[in-house]
This record gives C-alpha cells, sequence and structure tokens, in this order.
C-alpha cells in the first residue's frame, strides 16, 4: 500500500509476510475428477522463493486445505519462520454469495472444524472468533453479486471481519482502491479496529512475495499478534493484466505437463486415468481458441464494473453503514 514509505521497509525490526499465495495442494475443485489444480508450485519452491524475496516469516494459503503445509512441517521439522494458513470458501446460504476467508495460524483439529461449518458462514465466524483464530475476507468483492444490497452487505461483513485485504496482487487495482477506500472510511469515520492486509494470490512462482504484509514480530506468532491488532500494512503492487493472462496460460501447460506423472500414478484407477486424459485432450482446443483468455477477461472486466459502480455513489454508500444497518437496528 503507497501509503508507506519506502525508509520505513529498511527498518529491521519490520519483517514481512505474503498473507496469500498458493501451493500444488489448491485443488480446482469444478474439474475435480480431472485432476486440475489451481496451481502447480511445490511446497518448498513457494518457500525458497518467499525467503529469496525478503519474507521473514512464510505460509501456504491453500484452497481448503493445510496439506502443503503439513508438508513442508513433516520434511522440515524444525522450521521456525513458517505458519500455517488456508483460503477457506464459504457462502451465505440464504443467497449463496461466495466468500473468500484467509485463516492464519490454525492447527489440523481447527482445519477440521472449519471444513466442517465453512457451508455457512453465520456458523464459521463464530467458531473462528471462539478459537481466537486470526482471519480476515480476501479480495472483497471478487465475487459480489449485484443483487445484494451493497451497504447491508459490507455493514455485515464488517460485524464479521477486523482484517481486511486491501491489496492483492492478482486483483485489478481498481478493486483493489475501492476496498481500501472503503476500510479506511470506515476505521476514520466509526473508529473501527480494521487490520489492513496484502497477499500476491500467487498461483505460479513468478508472483510469489510481490505483495506482502509488513509488521513486526521476532516470531510467527508475534508478527500475527500485531496483524491482529493493526500495526501492520500493505505493500507492494498487483501483477498488470497481461501478466494474469500469461499466469493462465502457465498454469495450462503445468497441467498438460502431469498428464505421463498422471497416466503412471497406481493410486489412480482406470476411469480416473481416463477422465484425466479427456480433461487434458479437452483443455487443448479450449485453449487454442482463447476461452481461458476470454473467462480471465470477463472476470477482470467484472471487478472493474463493480467496484466503478460503487465507487459512483461511495458517498451514499459509506453514508448508509452505519452500526446495526446489517440486522436492522439502527435507530
Amino acid at each position: 500500500m503507497s501509503s508507506a514509505s519506502e525508509p520505513f521497509l529498511s527498518d529491521p525490526a519490520l519483517k514481512r509476510a505474503d498473507l496469500h499465495c498458493h501451493s500444488r495442494f489448491s485443488i480446482f475443485k469444478y474439474f475435480k475428477r480431472a485432476n486440475t489444480r489451481d496451481c502447480y508450485n511445490a511446497p518448498e519452491d513457494v518457500y525458497r522463493i518467499a525467503k529469496e524475496r525478503g519474507m521473514s516469516f512464510v505460509t501456504l494459503t491453500d484452497h481448503d486445505s493445510i496439506d502443503g503445509a503439513l508438508y513442508l512441517l513433516n520434511k522440515w521439522p524444525d522450521m521456525k519462520d513458517f505458519f500455517i494458513g488456508e483460503e477457506v470458501e464459504t457462502y451465505f446460504p440464504e443467497t449463496s454469495q461466495r466468500i473468500h476467508i484467509g485463516v492464519w495460524g490454525l492447527n489440523e483439529a481447527q482445519h477440521r472444524e472449519i471444513q466442517r461449518l465453512r457451508p455457512d458462514i453465520r456458523e464459521l465466524i463464530p467458531y473462528m472468533k471462539s478459537e481466537r483464530l486470526l482471519f480476515g475476507i480476501n479480495h472483497l468483492f471478487q465475487n459480489y453479486r449485484m443483487k445484494n444490497v451493497p451497504a447491508r452487505y459490507i455493514a455485515e461483513l464488517l460485524d464479521m471481519f477486523k482484517v481486511f485485504e486491501v491489496l492483492n496482487g492478482a486483483m485489478a487495482s481498481y478493486h483493489n482502491k475501492m476496498v481500501q477506500q472503503l476500510v479506511q472510511h470506515v476505521k476514520e469515520t466509526h473508529g473501527q479496529h480494521i487490520s489492513m492486509v496484502g497477499g500476491s494470490d500467487a498461483h505460479t512462482l513468478k508472483h510469489v512475495a510481490k505483495v506482502h504484509t509488513v509488521a513486526k514480530g521476532e516470531t510467527p506468532q508475534e508478527f500475527l499478534d500485531n496483524v491482529r491488532e493493526g500495526n501492520c500494512f500493505a505493500w507492494g503492487s498487483e501483477m498488470r493484466f497481461r501478466e494474469l493472462i500469461a499466469d493462465i496460460y502457465l498454469l495450462t501447460l503445468a497441467y498438460q505437463s502431469e498428464m505421463g506423472a498422471d497416466l503412471r500414478n497406481r493410486e489412480y484407477t482406470r476411469m480416473d486415468k481416463t477422465i484425466q486424459l479427456a480433461g487434458r485432450l479437452a483443455s487443448i482446443p479450449a485453449t487454442i481458441s482463447g476461452i481461458p483468455a476470454a473467462i480471465t477477461s470477463l472476470n477482470y472486466l467484472k471487478q472493474i464494473v463493480v467496484t466503478k459502480g460503487l465507487s459512483f455513489r461511495f458517498s451514499k454508500l459509506v453514508e448508509e453503514i452505519r452500526p446495526g444497518f446489517a440486522t436492522g437496528e439502527q435507530q
């Protein structure tokens, strides 16, 4: 976040961590039988690149999985600069509105309970609060549905969350600026305690740690405690649109490159391998015809349209966001 100046970053007391990055343990659930992934980075490569780029602490936030984090901890049990993270997909049951939540510093038992509760955000959030877990909402408007009443939607999320990702490396800068402006306004106007964090949302090694969170702390726990208290800021810059498109095609190539290993894997049944082969064959004409680029472009455009629409009515929107608005208790 550009509000922090460069000299601050030379302070040795300030530590860095990319609070939103993925490994090959992030499965693309919509084509799970075809063994598709959102990311093909080995956990140890993510860790190595993050450290090379100056991260004091490292985590993985795979989609509804801590397997990559456990893999690293099993391989190097004495690591002192790593903590378990996860990106949890949850829903508002009445609207099916999707929300992605970053959770940091959890353990295996907490992960299992989170996965049990995640279909309903109103059951999930109280559990995480009762466990004193550090969690925050990722890319606030990425999955926003226009049928939601904006002020009510935002007010309810402000009741639920005290940590907001205001800088996401894979999102349009317009989206990030809107989230940052909104959260900053709520902090200043309503005096709410809110932490603002950043993460690369990297699905390829090229972008790991290029966006991250800065805070003090000599241990992972101290770092996370400072994030919880709001003594932190986000730093870095979003990838350009052409880099986002390039990443999509890199992921497609990575998927194809694993075909031989999957076909030789004895853990897969003959039917599994048939589905995987069919998925790879089907992806070739789709890729050549530009479908991945088209889908990515539409999603990117949606981010801009949604956030621009909200920004045009920003003054009215923030005026409507009052304590109790979400529950109808406003006087």
